[in-house]
C-alpha cells in the first residue's frame, strides 16, 4: 500500500507545471491550515468508525452489555456528524484557495498576453487564448481543491486505517497488500491515456469557440452566400471530434474505477479466507474481525477516490502545462533606455528591411527615407506593396530585420516602448472601439488625465458632435461590443477623435477614412488637414485624390520605393503613380 501511495504522489511532486501551480498555495496559507486540520480529525474519524464497532461488537456479544444498544448509535452518528462537518469545511476552504489561485492566474495571463509582439497574436488564435481562460485555467485549478482534498484527507485515512490494521493483525495486514502493484499498473494506465486525451480535449475546444465566433461574427455573410449548411456542417465535425475525445476519455475514466475496485475486492475476498482461518484456530475474536474488515472496507471509498482522481490529475497537468506555456511566451522585446524628450517629429529610415515570420521574402526591402518634422508623407502601391508594414514599423509593432528607425537622431532600439509610443497617433482600417461609452472611447488610455471639455472638443473636431447631440445620452451612450452600435463611418470618427484627444507629434493614417462614403470623407477631410498640421504624418490611402496635398508621396513596389515626388510630380513623370491616379479616376467618372 505505501508503494502504491508512493508511485501515486511521486509524479504529482515532480511535474513542473503542478509545482508551479501549487507554488501559488503560501499566499493562503490561513485557509489551506485549516482545511488540512479538518481533514487530519476527518481522516482519523473513519479509523473511529472500525475501532468502534470492533468494541461494540465484543461488548454485545461476548459481555453482553446492553448499554451498547445505547452507546452504538449515539458513537456512530457522532462520529458521522464529525467526519461530515469536517469534510465540508475541508472543501469549502479549498474551493476558495482555488477561485483565489484562478484569479491571480488569469490576471497574470491577461497581463501577459496585453504585452505579447505581434508575432504571437499570429501564433495563437484568438479563440485558442479564450480556451485557455474559460476551459483550461478552470479543469487546471477548479480541480486543484478536489485533488488537494484527496492528497491529503484520503493519505490521512489510509494512514490512520492502515495503523489500525497493523495494530490489530500485521500477519493479515500484509496480504492486503499484494494488490497494491496491480492498482497502481491501473492508474499509469488511466493517468496516460487521459492526459493525451485531454490535451486533444482542450485544443479541439478551442477550435469549437473559433467555429463559433467566425460564424457569429460572419453571420452576414453566411446570409448573403447561403452557408448555412456549411457552417452547420464545420461545427458539427469540430463537436462530434469533441464528443468522440470526450467519450474516449470517460471510457478510461469509468475502465479504471471498476478494475481498480474489481482488484480491491479481490484483495479483500483473500484476506477474509485467512481471517476465517484465523479464527478456526483462536487467533482471531469476532470484534477483531469485525475491526479488521471495517476498516479493510473504509479503505475502499479512497482507494476509489484515488483510482479516480488520477485522470483528473491527468487533466489538470495538461491545462497546467498549456497555460504556463501561453503564459512564458516572450513579451514584445524592451531593451530601450532612451526616452524622446521635446521631440521635433524628425524620422529616418535607413536601410531598413523586414520579413514576416517564417517567410523568407522580405516585406519591406532596403527602404532609405528622411523626413522632416511636421511634413506628411503619403504611402501609396497596389496591394502587398508594404505599405501598412511600414506603417507598423514606426511605432515597432514589427521590429526590422535589417537596419534602423531615427527618432531625432536617436535610434528605434535605443527608445523604450512607452517613450515611443508616446508620440504617435494611430488611425487604421481596423479601428477598434470598446464595449464602453463613447467618450471612454474617445479618451482611452488617457481618461484620467483629460477633462470633459477636451473630449467635446476632440469629437467637435471628428465631426461627431451632431451625431452625439441625437443621442439620448450624448457621449456617455454605450458604444456596444465592438462598437457595433455605431455605423461604420462613425466608429472611424471615434477613432480619429481619439488621435485628436492624444496630439501626438506623428500621426499614422492607414486607410483612416476607408469605412467612409464620397460625402462623409469630404466631410471630414477638413477635420484631418486640421489634424494633419505641424505633425509628422504618414499616410496610407486607397484614394489618391486624399493625399494630393502631402508633402511627399512614396510609391511603393515590392517593399521599396519606386517613386518618389509631389503629386504634380509623379504625374510629369507618366510612371507607376500617373497609372494607378489615372486608372482610379476613370474608375470614379
Amino acid at each position: 500500500m505505501m508503494c502504491f501511495l508512493k508511485r501515486k504522489y511521486l509524479p504529482i511532486l515532480r511535474n513542473a507545471a503542478l509545482m508551479r501551480l501549487f507554488g501559488y498555495l503560501p499566499t493562503y496559507k490561513g485557509y489551506i491550515i485549516g482545511a488540512t486540520l479538518a481533514m487530519i480529525i476527518g481522516g482519523g474519524a473513519s479509523s473511529l468508525i472500525a475501532l468502534v464497532l470492533g468494541k461494540l461488537t465484543d461488548m454485545a456479544f461476548y459481555q453482553q452489555d446492553t448499554i451498547v444498544v445505547y452507546l452504538a448509535p449515539i458513537a456512530l452518528v457522532g462520529i458521522s456528524i464529525l467526519h461530515g462537518g469536517t469534510q465540508y469545511l475541508s472543501q469549502f476552504l479549498l474551493v476558495r484557495v482555488a477561485q483565489g489561485v484562478m484569479l491571480e492566474i488569469r490576471t497574470l495571463m491577461f497581463d501577459r498576453i496585453l504585452r505579447w509582439g505581434d508575432e504571437l497574436f499570429m501564433k495563437y488564435r484568438c479563440a485558442e487564448v479564450q480556451a485557455k481562460f474559460i476551459n483550461e485555467a478552470s479543469t487546471a485549478l477548479t480541480n486543484a481543491a478536489g485533488v488537494l482534498t484527496i492528497i491529503i484527507r484520503d493519505s490521512i485515512q489510509i494512514v490512520c486505517l492502515l495503523g489500525v490494521l497493523f495494530w490489530h493483525n500485521w500477519l493479515l495486514t500484509l496480504v492486503t497488500f499484494i494488490v497494491g502493484p496491480v492498482i497502481a499498473l491501473i492508474l499509469k494506465w488511466v493517468n496516460r491515456h487521459i492526459k493525451r486525451l485531454t490535451s486533444q480535449t482542450q485544443k479541439t475546444f478551442g477550435e469549437l469557440i473559433g467555429t463559433i465566433q467566425e460564424s457569429y461574427n460572419g453571420e452576414r455573410v453566411v446570409k448573403i452566400y447561403d452557408g448555412y449548411d456549411y457552417e452547420k456542417e464545420r461545427f458539427r465535425n469540430v463537436n462530434e471530434r469533441l464528443r468522440s475525445l470526450t467519450l474516449k476519455a470517460q471510457r478510461v475514466y469509468s475502465a479504471g474505477t471498476p478494475l481498480t475496485q474489481f482488484t480491491s475486492m479481490v484483495g479483500v475476498s483473500i484476506v477474509i479466507v485467512f481471517a476465517l482461518i484465523q479464527a478456526k484456530m483462536g487467533m482471531l475474536t469476532v470484534g477483531e474481525f469485525t475491526t479488521f474488515l471495517a476498516a479493510m472496507l473504509l479503505l475502499l471509498p479512497p482507494i476509489r477516490k484515488l483510482s479516480s482522481v488520477n485522470g483528473t490529475t491527468a487533466a489538470m497537468t495538461a491545462a497546467a502545462e498549456s497555460l504556463f506555456r501561453m503564459i512564458d511566451e516572450l513579451p514584445e522585446k524592451d531593451a530601450g533606455t532612451r526616452t524622446l524628450e521635446n521631440y521635433s517629429g524628425a524620422v529616418e529610415f535607413r536601410n531598413v528591411s523586414f520579413a514576416y515570420p517564417a517567410k523568407d521574402k522580405k516585406t519591406i526591402n532596403n527602404f532609405t527615407l528622411s523626413v522632416k518634422p511636421g511634413e506628411m508623407i503619403a504611402l501609396v502601391g497596389s496591394s502587398g506593396a508594404g505599405k501598412s508594414t511600414l506603417i507598423n514599423l514606426i511605432p515597432r509593432f514589427w521590429v526590422p530585420t535589417e537596419g534602423e528607425i531615427y527618432f531625432d537622431g536617436i535610434a528605434q532600439s535605443e527608445l523604450t516602448l512607452k517613450s515611443l509610443r508616446k508620440q504617435i497617433g494611430l488611425v487604421s482600417q481596423d479601428v477598434t472601439i470598446f464595449d464602453d461609452t463613447i467618450a471612454n472611447n474617445i479618451a482611452y488610455g488617457c481618461r484620467d488625465r483629460v477633462t470633459r471639455e477636451q473630449i467635446e472638443a476632440a469629437a467637435d473636431a471628428a465631426a461627431l458632435t451632431d451625431f452625439i447631440k441625437a443621442l439620448p445620452e450624448g457621449l456617455d451612450s454605450p458604444a456596444g461590443p465592438n462598437g457595433n452600435h455605431l455605423s461604420g463611418g462613425q466608429r472611424q470618427r471615434v477613432s480619429i477623435a481619439r488621435a485628436f484627444l492624444k496630439n501626438a507629434p506623428i500621426l499614422l493614417l492607414d486607410e483612416a477614412t476607408s469605412a467612409l462614403d464620397t460625402e462623409s470623407e469630404k466631410h471630414i477631410q477638413k477635420s484631418l488637414d486640421t489634424l494633419l498640421k505641424g505633425r509628422t504624418s504618414f499616410v496610407v490611402a486607397h484614394r489618391l485624390s486624399t493625399i494630393i496635398n502631402a508633402d511627399r508621396i512614396i510609391v511603393m513596389r515590392d517593399g521599396g520605393i519606386a517613386e518618389i515626388g509631389t503629386h504634380e510630380e509623379l504625374l510629369a513623370k507618366g510612371g507607376l503613380y500617373n497609372h494607378l491616379y489615372t486608372l482610379q479616376f476613370s474608375k470614379e467618372n
